[in-house]
């Protein structure tokens, strides 16, 4: 796949948009619950202790509008729109564009993936995905129509259930091996400062312009050699949406910064610095991937927010890219671990580039910025180690530990 990073110079005209009033439906609350037993059946039902089955349709309705597209997580509709915004980098190009915004909103439209983030919607809002026994499932298949809704009436908020429960509770990414997130780097650190810039390039900030400082740590056999990129894309935190780059970008003298793919360039590098240039402003975590992998996942039910600063060199963060590396444990994880050391980054770019040492600020990080929900996987990230509590945007918080045979199901999470 092919990125594009656009340059990262304030606009010299700006371009307002107001928020899109919510879309009416016409669902009565009867065909909403009727549409909503769809998932509630024989094998599989969901239950939350102390919630309603009104408390259960509602969930339902809102998660399936979600899925379509139709909504945001925060109940809003998305300020993308068709006529106005580029479709080249706009997460819901899926109905516009071609490429891979045209897959991308084929798999939102295919009726698998969307009932997968209804399911997503649902477990992040702290639902409960049960499976029944064998023989309770006999048993409910066996009820009258009366006695089935009456039982689901019961069971969606009690607070003991039979069967298989699976949860999705935590969404943090994987922790990796202690051996690559601390200590100091396994040898010299390399900066790379963009596509066939020099390395004593003077790096000079245009007004209205910062900068992002990623590091690619490789400590270990597990992260050695590995590669990995990570998403960021510009946040509206004002109307809670992603701000969308205008069409006419060009005729308008447009050249901020929307979104930007920071992928590591030297997999052999044990301490890799990117510099990446950007326009000054708010930003989230989008998505992250391993290998030449493009990530499937969109961080829309919460995502880690940050800012740049204009004149500024902003450290969000360490990545380190796990490929089939053993734990102590012995089981293998795939996937990108997140750690945080201001203090080495400041200390390795004070060695390569002392000119810019004096530039570099730590990134105050905040989890539950929600947006416009595109993408084949649907959820939701927390970054491991925030400088506040994850604010609960979407739904209240899962339960930690519940009656009968419970396991988490992480892997849907980023």
């Amino acid at each position: 796949m092919k990125f594009y990073v656009l340059g990262a110079l304030l606009a010299a005209s700006s371009y307002t948009v107001a928020a899109q009033p919510v879309e009416a439906t016409d669902d009565t609350p009867e065909e909403i619950a009727e549409d909503a037993a769809r998932d509630l059946k024989d094998n599989r039902f969901y239950n939350k202790p102390g919630a309603t089955r009104a408390q259960y349709d509602s969930d339902w309705q809102e998660c399936r509008l979600i899925a379509r597209g139709s909504r945001t997580p925060a109940g809003t509709t998305t300020l993308y729109n068709p006529a106005l915004y580029n479709p080249a980098i706009s997460p819901l190009a899926g109905a516009v564009g071609g490429g891979l915004g045209a897959a991308i909103g084929a798999a939102i439209v295919e009726g698998q993936q969307r009932r997968a983030n209804r399911r997503n919607c649902l477990m992040i809002r702290g639902w409960r995905l049960v499976e029944p026994t064998t023989a309770m499932s006999a048993k409910i298949a066996a009820m009258t129509d009366g006695q089935r809704n009456a039982y689901f009436d019961s069971i969606v908020g009690a607070d003991t259930v039979e069967g298989e429960i699976t949860t999705l509770d935590t969404f943090l990414p994987v922790s990796g091996l202690p051996a690559s997130m601390a200590g100091p780097p396994a040898g010299k650190p390399t900066l790379f400062l963009g596509k066939k810039v020099p390395l004593d390039d003077p790096l000079e900030l245009e007004p209205g312009e910062g900068a992002v400082m990623v590091v690619f740590r490789r400590n270990d056999e597990g992260s050695a050699g590995r590669s990995g990129s990570i998403e960021l894309r510009r946040y509206d935190a004002e109307n809670g949406d992603l701000h969308f780059q205008p069409k006419k970008w060009k005729k308008m003298g447009d050249f901020t910064t929307y979104w930007t793919n920071v992928a590591s360039k030297d997999r052999k590098a044990p301490y890799e610095i990117q510099i990446v240039r950007l326009t000054a402003g708010d930003y989230v975590i989008g998505s992250h991937a391993v290998g030449k992998a493009v990530s499937v996942d969109t961080f829309c039910f919460g995502a880690p927010k940050f800012s740049i600063e204009e004149g500024k060199i902003t450290y969000l963060t360490d990545l380190v890219p796990f490929i089939g590396a053993k734990q102590h444990d012995s089981e293998k994880v795939t996937g990108m671990a997140f750690a945080r050391d201001y203090e080495q980054a400041s200390t390795a770019l004070s060695t390569l580039r002392p000119d810019l040492a004096g530039k570099l600020v730590d990134a105050s990080i905040a989890n539950g910025a929600t947006y416009s929900c595109a993408g084949p996987n649907m959820t939701r990230m927390d970054y491991p180690l925030a400088q506040n509590e994850a604010e609960e945007i979407i739904g209240e918080s899962v339960a930690s530990s519940v009656d009968g045979a419970e396991h988490s199901e992480s892997d849907l999470a980023g």
